[in-house]
This record gives C-alpha cells, sequence and structure tokens, in this order.
C-alpha cells in the first residue's frame, strides 16, 4: 500500500477517535446496516440522510468531507479494519465486507489459540500436582473446555478496543500479548477428593484416595476487569462497538429480513413442552442420530419433528442449514420477538457455514433457553447466554 494510502486511513482513524462514543446503538445504527447493497461503506451512506440528526457532533469535530469514513469507524471496533493496525489496514476495506470477514478470522484464530495456550498451562499445572501425590491416590481431570472454549468475540474484540486510547495501539499482536500477560487466572481448578475402600491380594483394605481436578473459566468479566482494566465509561463504550458489530454483522453482512407479521403460537410452546422431556440426554456429535444421543441440532430437529415440521434444508438437519431453512423460508424474527419455542442461533466462530452457524438451541421463555450442551455433555435449561454471539432467530412456524 503506498504511504498516502495509509495516512489516509490513518488520518481518517485519528478523527473517528475524536468524535468517539458521539453516535451510539439504536434505530439509526440499524437503519444504516440494513438493506445496504455496496458494503459496508455504502451501508453509512445509505443511512446517513435519515440519521442526519444524530450526527451533528461529528460533522462538528471532524467536517462534511470526512464524514461517511469517520462515523464507520467511531461505530465500530477498529481491530477488525486493521488487524495490526490500520496503518496496515487495504485501502478499500471500508466497503468490502470479504475483508474485514478475514480480518475477524484472523483475530479470532490468534485469540483462541492464545486462550488454548492459558488452557494448557492450567492442564500442566495440574499433572505436576498430580505427579506428587504418592501411593493409593489417583486423580481425574473433569474439563469442559478441552474440545471449545467459547468467549463472545465481538465483546472481547470490543472490549480490547475500548481500552486503548491510542488508535495506533490497537493491533491483535498487542491483544495477544495482553491476554499471555494478564490472563494468569483465566483458567483455574478446583481440587474433589473422595475416598473408597479396597482389599489386596492378602486380604488387607487400605484406603484409595481420587483426586477430582475441576478446570474452571473466569468468563467475559474477567477480561473486562482483569485483562483491560475497563473503567466504567470505557465498559459502555464496548458494550456500544459490541452491539453496532452486532447489527453490523447480522444485518449487513449477512442481511437477513426481519418478519415482524409471524406471530407465536401454540406449536412453539408444545415444542417448548417436548424440548423439556429430554433434559440429561447425552450428547454426542458422532451418536446424533442414534437414539438416546443428541447434539444441538439433531435435538432442535427432532423436537419440531414432532411438531410435524421438517427443519431440513436441501437435505440437511445441520444448525447451519436449519438457519438458512428460517432464512430461505422467512421466519427470521428479532431478538426482541422472542416466544417460547423459537429457535435461536450462534456463531462461536468463523466456519464458513451459513452465517457461520455452530450452534442452535430452543427458547423457552423467561429468559431460558433448551439446547444439547457440547461443554455441559447433555441437552440443558439454562439461561440464554453469549447473547453477543446469536446471529439469528426464527421462528419455524406460520
Amino acid at each position: 500500500m503506498a504511504k498516502e494510502e495509509k495516512n489516509t486511513l490513518s488520518n481518517i482513524a485519528s478523527a473517528a477517535s475524536m468524535a468517539k462514543g458521539a453516535i451510539k446503538t439504536g434505530k439509526a445504527i440499524a437503519n444504516i446496516a440494513k438493506g445496504a447493497s455496496a458494503g459496508p461503506y455504502g451501508a453509512l451512506a445509505a443511512g446517513l440522510w435519515e440519521s442526519r440528526h444524530l450526527i451533528s457532533k461529528i460533522v462538528l469535530a471532524v467536517g462534511a468531507l470526512l464524514l461517511i469514513p469517520v462515523l464507520y469507524l467511531s461505530l465500530l471496533p477498529s481491530l477488525i479494519f486493521g488487524a495490526e493496525g490500520m496503518d496496515t489496514a487495504s485501502k478499500d476495506v471500508l466497503n468490502d465486507n470479504s475483508k474485514i470477514m478475514q480480518n475477524i478470522e484472523s483475530i479470532e484464530s490468534r485469540v483462541e489459540a492464545a486462550l488454548r495456550e492459558k488452557h494448557d498451562e492450567t492442564i500442566h499445572a495440574i499433572e505436576v500436582c498430580a505427579s506428587g501425590l504418592g501411593l493409593h491416590h489417583e486423580y481425574s481431570i473433569t474439563d469442559d473446555f478441552s474440545d471449545r472454549i467459547i468467549y463472545e468475540s465481538t465483546l472481547l474484540i470490543s472490549q480490547y478496543c475500548a481500552s486503548e486510547n491510542d488508535y495506533r495501539n490497537i493491533k491483535v499482536s498487542r491483544l495477544v500479548s495482553q491476554i499471555k500477560s494478564r490472563a494468569s487466572t483465566l483458567f483455574t481448578y478446583t481440587e474433589n477428593v473422595t475416598e473408597r475402600e479396597e482389599t489386596d491380594g492378602r486380604g488387607k483394605k487400605y484406603t484409595v484416595y481420587h483426586h477430582e481436578y475441576v478446570i474452571e473459566y473466569a468468563g467475559m468479566d474477567y477480561f473486562a476487569d482483569t485483562v483491560f482494566s475497563l473503567t466504567d465509561e470505557q465498559k459502555e463504550l464496548a458494550a456500544d462497538y459490541a452491539a453496532n458489530l452486532h447489527l453490523f454483522l447480522f444485518d449487513t453482512v449477512y442481511k437477513v429480513d426481519i418478519n415482524e407479521d409471524l406471530p407465536p403460537g401454540k406449536t412453539g410452546v408444545d415444542a417448548v413442552d417436548i424440548a423439556l422431556t429430554k433434559l440429561g440426554t447425552p450428547y454426542s456429535q458422532v451418536l446424533r442420530n442414534e437414539e438416546g444421543y443428541f447434539d444441538c441440532s439433531s435435538f432442535t430437529h427432532y423436537v419440531y419433528e414432532q411438531c410435524g415440521i421438517n427443519l431440513s434444508y436441501e437435505g440437511s438437519d445441520t444448525a447451519a442449514s436449519q438457519g438458512r431453512y428460517i432464512v430461505e423460508n422467512n421466519l427470521a424474527i428479532s431478538y426482541d420477538m422472542l416466544s417460547p419455542g423459537d429457535l435461536v442461533f450462534y456463531s462461536f466462530e468463523v466456519n464458513n457455514r451459513y452465517m457461520n452457524i455452530s450452534h442452535v438451541g430452543i427458547y423457552a421463555g423467561d429468559g431460558k433457553i433448551i439446547d444439547a450442551s457440547l461443554s455441559k455433555k447433555k441437552v440443558v435449561y439454562r439461561p440464554i447466554y453469549s447473547t453477543g454471539n446469536i446471529v439469528l432467530c426464527g421462528r419455524p412456524y406460520h
């Protein structure tokens, strides 16, 4: 990239930094994101006039010529435009969704590697401890995070960007460095000891001590409070960033049309009743089609099959295919429309499936969800979680 092109993006980022926080999440931002056909830069241009009453502060601060890119960079965490800083960003990244998604994929990959490193350090600490237990002592490790470490990438990216006062410091290498140096207690473990009596070959009884080490994960608040040490004002800014990034991904990149004319009904209530009868059923992707086992998508498919609805799309019943079924049949609803029986789709990584969907559950009402959980290893009923990773909601019936 030519030096002058880099400087242009850097100047825009600098102006956006001055205007940070001037635009908050709301209907105006949703209007900016929806209906765009020319990439994110074009999305802002399309909604600019309708939102003109909200952007006067930015106009005064940076001038009309820089308005659109400044508004754009003030709405979203700048890391997604240039993973190693705005000086390295492609000049057309503001109008190219694919480049932004590539940046996000790269960021998520490196963050996941850093989190995995912290996880493995904890496993090593357990093994060192267990190696000195001595005779008649045995141990096991309960680790819900061995297969996947679930974190809200949109929120983590937003928290990190909110923590940096100088946009020039916003780089994924710096983010990873902070995780490695400051997240020493992101993963911890507890030890539970039980006893049992056994008899040796000579009939003599002895006690065996079993040490169960349980891995625990601190969660997303840990990043805000410990890794990034956010102030209350920075936490508010991070929440705005995350909400705007959520809107951008789901309304601009994925372009889902919401059907506001879908009323909730008895079918959804029946689906919840059926789902609740399967609580505790073991989770297995390998045995997902065998009786007595579910993964997330075979569970939702089964429940709605009992209601006379086939959620498959082109012969596939994966979570991503069910998401496509919802969208293609105009059954998508907004998060604030959720009623019992509605499907909630999550994306926890860029996996190149439809909308990068990787998980699905059934909304049960009262802020609860029923899903076949990989981490819990069974079908569970719990408070709805990781709302920043929800990419789609659907009502699979008319």
